[in-house]
């Protein structure tokens, strides 16, 4: 559905249902960035030991040059 059908229909609706409409679409903004954050959330047990991870490949050379990094993240935010 689009964001103009949308407009349209809650303009439609009477005044007396525009407080709980207003309710609905704040909990489905909420439930969209949560799900869209979901996969940045981990433990700190989780990050600590990629950080670690991180640092020790740094450490033994083991990392990728860095035009090769930007342009995997050019591909995947293409």
């Amino acid at each position: 559905m689009s964001y103009e059908t949308v407009i349209d229909q809650v303009k439609s609706l009477p005044e007396n249902y525009l407080e709980d409409v207003s309710k609905y679409i704040e909990f489905l903004l909420y439930q969209q960035e949560k799900d869209s954050m979901a996969p940045l959330i981990e433990t700190d047990d989780v990050f600590n030991q990629k950080m670690e991870q991180g640092y020790a490949d740094a450490i033994e050379g083991r990392g990728r040059p860095l035009d090769e990094v930007f342009s995997d993240l050019k591909k995947q935010l293409a």
